[in-house]
């Protein structure tokens, strides 16, 4: 989602959608949506465009945040994401987890800035990332964390974001920024052996099968979002085998195409395409992993951090 991508630039410096037709697969898309006074919940549908159901209700006083960034177990029966209730005015993040029917929510880390949480492989462990904010410096690192248990630093960066668990657990992918640009990284699943894949972008998701990865790419600036007379470039959906190898362009619209997220069969990814200024919201689209038309799931617009489930999910 762009402004986690843009916060986490910031503060680290540390096809327009087609037809409406629907798309079939398994299992339920996860997303956060705006309700009123612009706070966000979780969300679930089906592949179809139908079955929508709120997952999460936050209770939040100041007028802003709520919940976003949500990620299924790997069994599908819960949720991690990340809940912003603000305090006098400053966002507060930390990870939470809810039953995929909305029961048995809780808090799993302190903040006061954890977010963009990643499941392992089963359900008992976490990968997030925990930003630490000084007067001059912010540094963004990332931690693990097993349910009931306390966070510990896994990968020692100054500046690493959107962290992805491999279908095999022995990896993460995540984004590391240097000089202002976001950099495709791989670790081991206990944070050493660092390497770079030698491309730049952010937001890396596993294809079920491991051997590949889609990512958000902002190198071909087909299009900008624009606050005041600073400007940034809109993102576009990337394949790309683990090797580094074989990348293929998915996306050619003007708007921000983000947050990828693969079908549990891995022959379709889904992305929130749109504006934050200008254009459309934000909405839930569709495309093959192949290559070809995008298509827009449901009417709603609005719609970040998109999260397709394990096939079992209904």
């Amino acid at each position: 989602m762009k402004r986690f991508a843009g916060l986490a630039a910031a503060v680290a410096i540390l096809a327009a959608p087609g037809s409406e037709a629907a798309t079939h697969g398994t299992g339920r898309i996860a997303f956060s949506l705006s309700g009123r006074n612009d706070v966000t919940a979780i969300y679930t549908v089906r592949p179809d465009g139908s079955g929508l159901r709120q997952l999460t209700r936050p209770v939040v006083r100041q007028g802003f945040g709520g919940d976003s960034g949500p990620v299924w177990s790997g069994d599908g029966r819960r949720v991690a994401f990340e809940r912003d209730l603000p305090y006098w005015g400053r966002d507060r993040f930390r990870i939470h987890v809810v039953g995929d029917g909305g029961r048995n929510e809780h808090a799993l880390t302190t903040g006061p800035f954890d977010v963009m949480p990643t499941w392992a492989p089963g359900r008992k462990q976490l990968a997030f990332v925990r930003l630490v904010i000084g007067d001059a410096l912010t540094q963004s690192s990332i931690y693990t964390v097993t349910l009931g248990g306390s966070a510990r630093e896994l990968i020692s960066g100054t500046a690493d974001v959107t962290p992805a668990w491999s279908p095999d657990g022995r990896t993460i992918a995540f984004a590391r920024v240097l000089n202002g640009e976001a950099e495709l990284s791989l670790a081991n699943a206990d944070g050493s052996d660092v390497r770079s894949l030698g491309l730049k972008g952010t937001q890396p998701t596993w294809a079920p099968d491991g051997k590949r990865l889609a990512f958000v790419s902002y190198a071909d600036k087909n299009g900008q979002t624009c606050a005041g007379e600073d400007c940034s470039p809109n993102g576009e959906i990337y394949v790309v085998t683990v090797d580094g190898s074989g990348l293929r362009r998915l996306t050619f619209s003007k708007a921000d195409d983000a947050q990828p997220t693969w079908s549990p069969d891995g022959t379709s990814i889904a992305f929130s395409s749109g504006y934050e200024v200008g254009g459309h919201p934000p909405w839930l689209v569709v495309v093959a992993a192949a290559g070809g038309p995008p298509k827009r799931i449901t009417r709603l617009s609005g719609i970040h951090d998109p999260a397709w489930s394990p096939a079992s999910v209904r």
